[in-house]
């Protein structure tokens, strides 16, 4: 092992100095992190299931959709794929869920603006919907692959 010469001990000394520094930071920066207290996490829960209520009773579209997602997610269940293959099938049609609360929130928002006609709120409108087709068009990518993959193993 070579000597170091005063130069490069200094050099590596301030290199080291600098690393504790930011590591000093990083470590003041979480101890100042604000955890959410009980009381809030069960406030969040609460308001989140008020959302849900919402949208379950408040939305025929997204009733459909629940009803497809319990029957995909059975079949999912039953076709022979793997776990992940299942898990993806799963998901793609629960991202249809997602994108249909969140046309809902759009929706919601747009008319609690105002409910006369206006060109942008139609457009926000239109978008929030596309969101939700574009979500079910992946998830039916989605299952088209599996199960084109899955007819490929089983006519080998």
């Amino acid at each position: 092992m070579r000597r170091m010469d005063k130069d490069e001990l200094k050099a590596k000394i301030a290199e080291l100095s600098r690393r504790v520094n930011e590591l000093k930071a990083d470590i003041k920066a979480l101890s100042e992190l604000k955890l959410k207290s009980p009381q809030e996490l069960k406030d969040a829960a609460e308001y989140s299931a008020r959302g849900f209520r919402a949208v379950l009773f408040g939305e025929k579209a997204f009733r459909t959709d629940i009803v497809a997602f319990v029957i995909s997610t059975i079949v999912a269940f039953l076709l022979p794929v793997s776990w992940c293959e299942r898990a993806l099938l799963i998901y793609s049609v629960f991202m249809g869920l997602v994108a249909e609360i969140a046309n809902t929130a759009i929706e919601t928002v747009v008319d609690r603006i105002s409910l006369e006609h206006n060109e942008l709120s139609g457009k926000a409108k239109d978008i929030a919907s596309s969101l939700v087709v574009a979500a079910f068009v992946g998830a039916g990518m989605c299952w088209c692959a599996i199960l084109i993959g899955l007819a490929i193993r089983m006519f080998q």
